[in-house]
Parts: structure tokens; C-alpha cells; sequence
């Protein structure tokens, strides 16, 4: 399983024939994920309200020039310190949407998601996976972390998870030297580190990747040169983290949100995967089988990508947040797996001779296919889509999705003035309400900020847990924006003190009477 840093076997001849310009299968995967996203479902990755307030945070830093340190959203516990630890991420995006909109957002963010998935594909195909398994599961991997296709700073995290893990795995194999290594690692953790405060995954990956070495110097597998280069690039890495505008403080507003633990346990996105009503989870499944059958075919894997694998795959099967990260590990040692299988172990077998058929009569193919590198497609349609969206001869209609954002709702607060300080909120709501109206807000989701004991009675209320008249007739509330379906809505649909003000697809206003 373990290859030496100077073993290319598993790796492709290289090619004597000349690189091509035509598009590869990852060129169209790439226009498939854009026009998805664009066209096709152009408010899916808009389905998040914490959009909102990130928009909010980013336009406060371009007009103000100054980064938030106390709070800037709510009414609820005003001047309380807040550490704005995604402020890059959130200024880039105020800036895009200041020069061409949320389409111009939009397409951005698209492009990205599609640039990453184009990134797996090559990797897979640089390792010797034939096109066809890498399409697949470049599709697979498309599914199963399409919960988290969003417009979020973790954009930024899953390129960090990228660039980290394939640099360092060349390293581990001999493909990239020294001084390439921390020309890619030290200015990825700088912007990491101010954009997502995931950036603890830089430390986490180098840590593995010298725990691994350590044990391969041990077992006399490896070089005892190795492990003070990857032990002096994580003390760099370290350095380089404190460039950021709150120095420490950051370290500690993040631990303390660690250990928020009941806020945590009631977040979606931490809870474990759903494998019985979701359909990410099944195909998560799909990649853990992807994984086992290589190993079936005899395929390998150096020890530090099955670390990578087993570290990233727990994660996945802890929290639904991760299983995009898992994707983005789990494809490149897939494209080890199959790129060095031993598919002669199948050959009296139906499927290995369906395969062994499969890989002859695309084997022209394949070839071809893997010398299109140029990436011009890719290209062309980004340029072609800012042009175009530009100067308005390409129609785009991104926004905040309403399936699962308030819409008609907010025109009626706006509408009719209704006091921001009356009002009472879903969380994920908070940054679209700040966003649209300009407004304070009871609540939004940063459940770092507002702290468990706030968010325990916030839960009461919203969840109509015993008890949860009384805390809520106390914050003395005139309006209540919620999901339609909510308890809370329900519930005080049956009170006479209340009346639905307006409704649209995702949410009902409810009003006190005589506001």
C-alpha cells in the first residue's frame, strides 16, 4: 500500500503525442455544474439566510473601512464583542455584488464549485483512472456534497482542504519539492486563515501527514529528513495564522464556540447524516463502496491518502458539513485506487470481462481524452457569462431562493414600517432580514455570538417546548417571522391575540392585533 516518494508505477506514461485543445470529459462537467447553477436552479445556492448578514459584514468593512469588533447585526445585545473571523470572505463577496449584483455573486461562486470539481477530475485522471470511473464518480462526489453548494465562506474552506491535501500528498510521493511545498501552503493558510475559521484543518492535515511520516521513518520506510521540513512547515503554518486582524482572540472565540456543545447538537449541519430520508447520505454511501471495491481490485494507496481517507470519512459520518470534505478527499484516492487496479484479478469473471471490453474499445479514447488539457472551454464559458451578463445580453435571476426564504413577507415589514426591535425571527432568517430591510434582528445563526443559554430559551420558544408562552410573552414581541409549518406558527395561528399579516411560499407573518 505504501509507495516510495520515487514510485511512479501506479502513474500514466507519459504521452509522446501532442497535447490537444479540445475539451475533456471534466471541460463538460464543468458547463454542466455552471448551467445548474445559473440557469437551471439559479436560487439553490442562495438557499442559506446566512448569506444575508455575511453581505451585510462585507459592506460595513467596504464603506466604513474598519473590520467589526462588536455587534453589528442585532438589537438584542448591542455592543457585545464579535469576532468577524470570515471578514475576507465577507468583503469579497460585498465587493462582487457592488460591481455586478448577486449575479455577478452568483457566478463567481458557480464557477468556483465547478473549478473544484474540474480539479478532482484531473487529479483522478493524473493518477491513471480511466475516464469513465473518474466521470462517475466526479458525479457521485457532485451529489453527495451538493448540500453545501452554497454562498458561504466555506468556499473557501474546501479549497484549503484541496490545495493542502494534494501538495502535501506530492510531497509525500517526490512529485513537489521543498520549496514548491511552502510556496503553495504558506499564502493559502494567510488567506485561510481571515476567510473561514476552518483553517484549524491546515494544521490538522500537516499534522497527519508528519504523524504518517514518523511512522514510515520508524519502520524504516521513509526519510528521517522529511520529518523536520513537515514539523518546521506546521510551526510556519502556526506563525502565519496570527496574521489575521484579531491576532489570539481568534483562537479563543473559537474555542469557546467548540465548546458550545447543546448549540452544536441542534445544528443541521452538525448532526449526523439522515441515511434513511437523505439523499446526500446515500450517496456518501455510495462513495464508502466506491472506496472498498478499489481496495477489492488490488488498487493502492500511499499509508498518508488512507489516513486522509479514514480521518475524513469519520468526520463525514459525524456531521452532514463534512461530508463535502470527505468528497474532496475521497475522489483523488480514487483516482489512486482505480488508476493502479488490478483488474486482471476480475478477468474470469463477467464483470471483469465487461471491463477489460469496456477499457479496449475506449482505450483510443481515453488516451486522446487525457492529453485535452488546455481547459479552453472552461474558459470561454466564464468569459463568455461575465460578458454576457455585463451587458445584459444573458439573462440571470439569482437570488435568495423562495422555497426556503421569506420574500412576500419582508415587502409587507417594509411596507408597513414594522419596528425591527418588536420583531421575533428564525435564526436562519437573521441575515436575510438585515440584508433586505436593513434592519436589526432578534436573532441570526451565528450561535457563537449569541451563547447557549440564549439560544436554550430561543429553542423553547421556536420549538413550543413547556414552558414557552410565558418566556415569550416576556420579550413582549409584536410580529413573529417563521416557516410556515413551524410549531411556533401554528401555535399562535389558535391564540386570538394574533393574525397572519401575509404568507408566500416559505414563510408566515404573524402580527399582534391592534399593531
Amino acid at each position: 500500500m505504501e509507495n516510495s516518494p520515487a514510485a511512479t508505477s501506479e502513474e500514466p506514461a507519459v504521452a509522446a503525442a501532442k497535447a490537444s485543445p479540445l475539451p475533456n470529459v471534466g471541460d463538460l462537467i464543468f458547463v454542466g455544474v455552471c448551467q445548474l447553477l445559473l440557469f437551471m436552479r439559479p436560487n439553490y445556492i442562495f438557499s442559506d439566510g446566512s448569506t444575508g448578514w455575511h453581505l451585510v459584514s462585507g459592506f460595513h468593512i467596504l464603506n466604513k473601512h474598519v473590520i467589526p469588533r462588536s455587534d453589528i447585526f442585532s438589537f438584542t445585545f448591542p455592543g457585545k464583542t464579535w469576532v468577524a473571523y470570515e471578514w475576507l470572505s465577507d468583503a469579497f463577496m460585498a465587493c462582487l455584488v457592488s460591481l455586478g449584483g448577486l449575479n455577478l455573486l452568483a457566478s463567481v461562486c458557480a464557477f468556483a464549485i465547478a473549478f473544484l470539481v474540474l480539479s478532482l477530475y484531473q487529479r483522478m485522471r493524473s493518477f491513471g483512472c480511466h475516464f469513465a470511473p473518474a466521470m462517475l464518480f466526479s458525479i457521485i462526489g457532485l451529489l453527495a456534497s451538493a448540500n453545501h453548494w452554497l454562498v458561504r465562506p466555506h468556499l473557501f474552506t474546501f479549497f484549503g482542504i484541496y490545495i493542502f491535501y494534494t501538495r502535501l500528498e506530492d510531497y509525500y510521493r517526490g512529485r513537489l519539492g521543498l520549496k514548491w511545498l511552502f510556496i503553495w501552503l504558506l499564502p493559502t493558510m494567510l488567506i485561510w486563515v481571515n476567510t473561514h475559521p476552518a483553517f484549524l484543518f491546515a494544521f490538522a492535515i500537516t499534522g497527519l501527514y508528519l504523524c504518517v511520516t514518523i511512522g514510515g521513518v520508524l519502520l524504516g520506510r521513509r526519510s528521517a529528513r522529511e520529518i523536520p521540513v513537515l514539523a518546521g512547515l506546521l510551526a510556519a503554518l502556526m506563525l502565519v495564522s496570527f496574521i489575521n486582524p484579531y491576532g489570539m482572540e481568534l483562537y479563543q472565540y473559537i474555542k469557546e464556540y467548540l465548546h458550545g456543545t447543546a448549540i452544536l447538537a441542534v445544528t443541521d449541519e452538525f448532526k449526523s447524516p439522515d441515511f434513511k430520508h437523505n439523499l446526500h447520505a446515500f450517496f456518501l454511501e455510495l462513495l464508502f463502496a466506491c472506496l472498498l471495491f478499489g481496495f477489492y481490485l488490488r488498487g493502492r494507496v500511499t499509508a498518508a491518502s488512507l489516513a486522509m481517507c479514514l480521518a475524513f470519512g469519520h468526520l463525514a459520518l459525524g456531521a452532514v458539513r463534512n461530508i463535502s470534505l470527505f468528497a474532496i478527499i475521497a475522489l483523488p484516492v480514487l483516482g489512486q485506487l482505480y488508476g493502479s487496479a488490478a483488474f486482471t484479478y476480475l478477468e474470469t469473471s463477467w464483470l471483469g470481462k465487461r471491463l477489460a471490453s469496456m477499457r479496449k474499445s475506449t482505450a483510443e479514447f481515453n488516451e486522446q481524452e487525457g492529453l485535452s488539457n488546455f481547459h479552453f472551454l472552461p474558459l470561454l464559458y466564464c468569459l463568455v457569462i461575465l460578458v454576457g451578463g455585463f451587458s445584459g445580453l444573458i439573462k440571470q435571476s439569482a437570488g435568495f431562493d423562495p422555497e426556503s426564504q421569506p420574500r412576500e413577507t419582508l415587502t409587507y415589514i417594509r411596507e408597513h414600517k414594522l419596528k425591527p426591535e418588536k420583531g421575533f425571527n428564525l435564526d436562519n432568517w437573521g441575515g436575510i432580514l438585515s440584508y433586505e430591510l436593513s434592519y436589526p434582528v432578534y436573532i441570526d445563526d451565528r450561535a457563537d455570538f449569541y451563547g447557549e443559554r440564549f439560544y436554550q430559551q430561543y429553542g423553547q420558544i421556536c420549538e413550543t417546548r413547556p414552558g414557552w408562552k410565558e418566556s415569550f410573552d416576556k420579550l413582549e414581541r409584536d410580529w413573529v417571522i417563521f416557516p410556515k409549518e413551524s410549531s411556533l406558527v401554528q401555535a399562535l395561528k389558535q391564540d386570538s391575540r394574533w393574525s397572519v399579516a401575509a404568507e408566500d411560499k416559505a414563510s408566515t407573518l404573524l402580527v399582534r392585533k391592534g399593531q
